[in-house]
């Protein structure tokens, strides 16, 4: 955070295209959310997370929020399931493509759109499946150690970082 409130006058964020076991996927608003402070495993050391309001809460704290000028999302390879740092090949993708905007929550929004599509045609259960009995530790599509809370992305718009509803928003996509 010094490096940003003392420093920078501005930020290029350049997440990648994951998703999140916690908090359903990882994007611009993660990115910079948990990029900029310490700590942050705290809101997801549980199978009930905090991450729902957390990210949204620590991408609107200033001079973070103002900062970010430009979201240059990452989709040559992404990861649909386990991420964000899983290395097992079978859980990546391949959307080639690069996001280009300004808009935080349009692109995470878009994100969980295109993550979902995959996990479907894995035959993986949906980001926003919160049965009791797809809580586990093994690592398959259908488990997960957390519940999810992809609903991070149209919270964080009741914070104005962002336009959750579709038809008033517009992405820059590089097909690659």
């Amino acid at each position: 955070m010094r490096l940003v409130s003392e420093t920078l006058t501005k930020i290029i964020n350049v997440p990648n295209m994951k998703e999140h076991r916690a908090a359903g996927v990882t994007g611009c608003l993660k990115n910079v959310a948990y990029g900029n402070f310490s700590n942050v495993d705290r809101s997801h050391r549980f199978e009930k997370t905090n991450t729902l309001t957390f990210i949204g809460t620590l991408a609107a704290v200033e001079p973070v929020r103002s900062r970010v000028v430009l979201n240059i999302m990452d989709g040559l390879r992404g990861v649909w399931h386990g991420g964000p740092f899983m290395q097992d090949v079978k859980f990546r993708f391949y959307p080639k493509q690069i996001m280009i905007g300004t808009d935080p929550v349009a692109m995470d929004h878009q994100l969980i759109h295109l993550i979902e599509a995959k996990r479907k045609a894995e035959g993986a259960v949906s980001l926003f499946d919160r049965a009791p009995e797809r809580i586990g530790q093994k690592l398959e599509p259908n488990i997960n150690p957390f519940l999810r809370e992809p609903g991070h992305v149209e919270y964080a718009s009741t914070l104005g970082l962002g336009v959750f509803d579709e038809s008033k928003t517009k992405i820059n996509t590089i097909e690659i």
